[in-house]
């Protein structure tokens, strides 16, 4: 295995040496069969004398021969053995799963692996071992995990599944992760604690109480989300056990914002007092809408004139009708010049349905291509746009407007910069009135 030129002492990457003796025992006790293949000559030699449960003394003839890797290979996993072998070949690393039928009729799973010799070339190293333990635990936690998700995800409200004894949480349904503004992946590293408000501590342990011995709780509670805003549901919780866990099934409905979402004018004296840029900019823009009543150079005056960097490079107004099921669109950018004025979508899977239906605040997308609405797939992610910033607006507690900006780069707008776009929301409604007043003008004089 040594050439006699060979130091008694390697020195790995750690810079720790390990003496030839260490690695001797660390290959003659490694769990998988070890190999190499002499490029030049196609010739393997074993390094150790692993044999695979499996294949037992047959084990090195897998890479031996081809027809006994034919014969004990499922014949619809061979391709990928055969795969393996081309990289080999080609001197590319590689690696591939596949199964095995041994003489009892037993179904095992192998993996290999292999890569090219840095230090020589010529070599290709490698291993071959037995993963069916792997497989079957792998298995087993996708199966729960599916088992889990099926238990939410035809629940249109919001709900979450929660370990009872770790307060974990272990899944969120697609509602879930749109109403507390994370993404699902990031759910998994939350305890339910990091969901509600502080508020609740106190009063927490005689919920989890109540649901232990009764198996149900029922009642109000805050929350907060991702972006620190706050809302309250009444929310029903459950004790499931499932595969010898007990999981606690929360059930969020009726969601309210706890702060107005009515309050759309904003002073200047909200803007930031103690900034002049922001009350110049603001008093600026304002000379610049309020004489216009034509929505589409409104929202061209809103593009060009941004706060400090240029952070949008399309606008979109929404006109909402819910009750007609209809939200009619309006344009000023690049990104959306394809599009005619005035373009009609139904209001189901919009962004104002959105808002409306968790109480949000406003809402920021920072990567279409991550999103699940039908809406970012329909129309912003055709139209180039991969992140956007939206905030509603109400009339009598009614949504009839939404404000949407739009950037073709990626997280392009946070959480933190919000009063900056909050500049915008009076020049815009202020802008919105002229038109809104110029139109029905317009169609009295057509009757």
């Amino acid at each position: 295995m040594f050439d006699n030129e060979t130091n008694d002492q390697i020195e790995p990457i750690s810079g720790k040496q390990m003496s030839k003796d260490e690695l001797l025992n660390f290959i003659s006790g490694f769990p998988g069969l070890l190999w190499r293949i002499e490029m030049v000559k196609n010739r393997i030699e074993f390094l150790n004398n692993y044999q695979i449960k499996c294949l037992g003394s047959k084990s090195e003839m897998l890479m031996k021969d081809i027809n006994f890797s034919r014969r004990v290979i499922l014949e619809e996993d061979f391709y990928l053995f055969e795969a393996f072998a081309r990289n080999i070949r080609n001197g590319h690393g590689a690696t591939t799963v596949f199964r095995i039928r041994t003489e009892d009729g037993g179904i095992h799973w192998l993996r290999i692996v292999g890569t090219v010799d840095q230090q020589n070339p010529l070599y290709y190293m490698g291993c071959t071992l037995e993963i069916t333990d792997t497989v079957a635990i792998v298995q087993t936690i996708s199966d729960r995990n599916a088992e889990f998700q099926a238990m939410i995800e035809r629940a249109y409200n919001p709900v979450i599944l929660v370990d009872l004894v770790t307060k974990s949480v272990i899944a969120p349904n697609a509602a879930a992760t749109d109403l507390f503004g994370y993404k699902p992946r990031e759910f998994h590293k939350l305890v339910f604690s990091d969901l509600y408000h502080k508020s609740i501590n106190h009063y927490i342990n005689r919920i989890y109480e109540k649901v232990v011995c009764e198996k149900k709780w029922e009642g109000k509670m805050i929350f907060h989300r991702k972006n620190h805003s706050i809302f309250s549901g009444e929310v029903v919780m459950h004790t499931l056990p499932l595969k010898g866990r007990w999981i606690l099934r929360v059930s969020i409905h009726n969601v309210n914002s706890e702060r107005s979402s009515e309050r759309n004018l904003i002073s200047i004296a909200e803007l930031d007092t103690a900034s002049s840029l922001k009350q110049t900019f603001y008093s600026k823009l304002m000379e610049k809408v309020q004489n216009s009543n034509n929505i589409i150079e409104i929202l061209q005056i809103l593009l060009d004139n941004q706060y400090s960097k240029q952070q949008f490079s399309s606008i979109m107004f929404s006109d909402i009708y819910a009750k007609k099921n209809k939200v009619v669109v309006y344009t000023a950018g690049d990104a959306f010049k394809p599009m005619k004025q005035g373009e009609t979508f139904p209001y189901e899977g919009t962004i104002a349905e959105n808002i409306e239906r968790f109480k949000l605040n406003h809402l920021i997308v920072e990567n279409t291509f991550s999103s699940i609405k039908p809406i970012d797939w329909a129309l912003f992610i055709p139209h180039g746009v991969r992140s956007y910033f939206a905030k509603a607006f109400y009339e009598r507690k009614v949504m009839r407007t939404v404000l949407i900006l739009c950037s073709c780069q990626p997280n392009m707008f946070s959480e933190e910069q919000t009063d900056d776009y909050a500049l915008l929301y009076t020049p815009f409604l202020c802008g919105l009135k002229n038109w809104r007043q110029a139109e029905k003008e317009r169609k009295r004089k057509q009757r």
